[in-house]
């Protein structure tokens, strides 16, 4: 494509160059900045991509896409624009339509994104469809698997992975949706054929300053959308059906409470498994799941209405939940030959912690024991928030890193400690997680209940600048052969 095709399908405030130079991609990474593609110089959080302009150049770049026209470089053709992020989403899009031929379905929301997706692969997976997942644990393309740095990458990242899902003949992908893709223009252009919604709480503040923008930010996304689905038992997912309605968007609901078209009811929930009736057009359907609690529930019923308006039989969805296990990584049950319960999920809001309390609450015989932190240089009133929720439901509270970046873990541990004492004294801080977890899994009481919250698959810690490989599963596991090899040497002393 020349740059004139470009221009003719941006806006733009100035250009200066030739206007014939052929390029075929953009990146915003200078290093990959070559002469058939545009160097996009965003304006970042942490840089300035306008810094990186004279190595891009320097590379072989003939285009670069900015902000501000620099002085001191002549020998590139530049685009200047309102928004990099805007307009290089734009270019993206204009070359790779990465969204034609594929099935789309997003997933939005503060907690539950990543189970949706899941649960929505599995029932494709049993009826031998192929589909891919872009998300949090990283993007999946057949039977490979690729690390990404956000839920959600940057444009002409995400663009490139859905091309590479019609590269390997896959028709159908499951995406996470955050609410800095909507803000950050990553998922613009893109059509969906169904958005769902989980559910909303406090987030992502420090970005969005504010609950009503978080919510916007969350709502702009189901203007992409051909078919939006709403959990109508969250707060802010009944203002956002209402809203869609009112503005003649197509809008299916699910709830327990409201009358809907998809309704909830009979639900029978216990340690290993949750049984409820999904109702619509007249018919009542038993559906059961092998994970406990109401969160998954609702991320079940999501994830089923957005197959069965594809076109996937109730049955066959049905079957898929019967023969299928949960999602890696949330609310885990670690395999253990100990006599308590090990459960790792990735709850790190005080509203995700509550819920995965609520169910341990509904099962859990001796103490209920959990262990998490919270990340530095984020939503500091969630600290004793969270603290407040685990003094609530847990008999014991462990207080380690999660994420400390440039603050001090003992600082941060000790807010969090704040509000577990509203409630209790019994809790520890460790600041190493590793140390937390052996910890915790050697000193477990009989019947113990140990929610390891936070992290789950996150492979790292970052801690200042640098992401520090953690693997929170592995050290679990560890501690959890050691601990039943010290069980078995004492049982053989006896």
């Amino acid at each position: 494509m020349r740059v004139k095709g470009i221009l003719n399908n941006i806006e733009y405030c100035d250009f200066k160059g030739d206007e014939n130079v052929d390029i075929t991609d953009i990146t915003y990474d200078s290093r990959k900045a070559d002469p058939n593609t545009v160097f996009a110089a965003i304006k970042g959080f942490e840089r300035d991509g306008h810094e990186y302009i004279k190595d891009a150049c320097s590379n072989g770049c003939r285009v670069v896409l900015c902000q501000d026209m620099p002085e001191e470089i002549d020998e590139c053709t530049f685009i200047r624009v309102g928004d990099t992020r805007k307009a290089m989403s734009d270019i993206s899009y204009l070359m790779q339509r990465p969204d034609e031929g594929l099935n789309l379905i997003g997933v939005t929301g503060t907690n539950g994104k990543t189970s949706t997706t899941y649960i929505l692969k599995k029932i494709f997976d049993h009826q031998g469809i192929m589909s891919g997942i872009i998300g949090t644990m990283g993007a999946v393309i057949g039977e490979k698997k690729v690390k990404l740095n956000n839920t959600t990458p940057e444009s002409p990242d995400l663009h490139n992975l859905m091309n590479r899902m019609k590269d390997e003949g896959i028709e159908n992908c499951f995406m996470e949706v955050s609410s800095h893709s909507t803000e950050l223009y990553r998922v613009k252009n893109l059509k969906f054929k169904s958005g769902i919604f989980t559910n909303l709480t406090k987030d992502h503040l420090v970005f969005h300053k504010n609950m009503e923008n978080y919510y916007q930010a969350k709502k702009k996304f189901f203007y992409n959308c051909e078919l939006s689905i709403v959990n109508m038992d969250d707060e802010y997912g009944m203002r956002l059906y209402r809203e869609l309605r009112e503005e003649g968007i197509n809008v299916r609901g699910f709830s327990m409470q409201e009358d809907c078209h998809y309704r909830i009811s009979n639900c029978r929930i216990n340690k290993d498994e949750s049984r409820f009736l999904i109702s619509f057009n007249g018919e009542d359907h038993e559906v059961k799941i092998n994970t406990p609690g109401m969160f998954n529930v609702y991320n079940y019923t999501g994830a089923l209405i957005a197959a069965l308006e594809y076109g996937i039989d109730i049955e066959d969805i049905i079957k898929a939940y019967d023969l299928s296990s949960g999602v890696v990584g949330r609310f885990e049950f670690l395999p253990t030959k100990l006599d308590c319960t090990i459960i790792l999920d990735f709850a790190h809001t005080p509203d995700g912690l509550e819920k995965v309390m609520e169910t341990i609450d509904q099962f859990a015989t001796g103490r209920k024991v959990v262990m998490f932190g919270a990340g530095g240089g984020r939503d500091i009133a969630r600290r004793a928030l969270m603290g407040k929720v685990a003094g609530r439901y847990c008999d014991f509270v462990m207080i380690t890193a999660d994420n400390p970046r440039y603050e001090n873990i003992i600082d941060i541990c000790n807010e969090i400690a704040g509000g577990v004492k509203e409630y209790h004294n019994n809790y520890m801080i460790i600041e190493d997680r590793g140390e937390a977890i052996d910890y915790l899994i050697k000193n477990h009481e009989k019947d113990d209940v140990i929610l390891l919250a936070g992290k789950s698959t996150e492979p790292y810690q970052v801690v200042e600048d640098r992401k520090v490989p953690h693997f929170e599963r592995e050290l679990a596991m560890k501690s959890i052969e050691s601990a039943e090899k010290q069980m078995k040497e004492t049982s053989n002393d006896k």
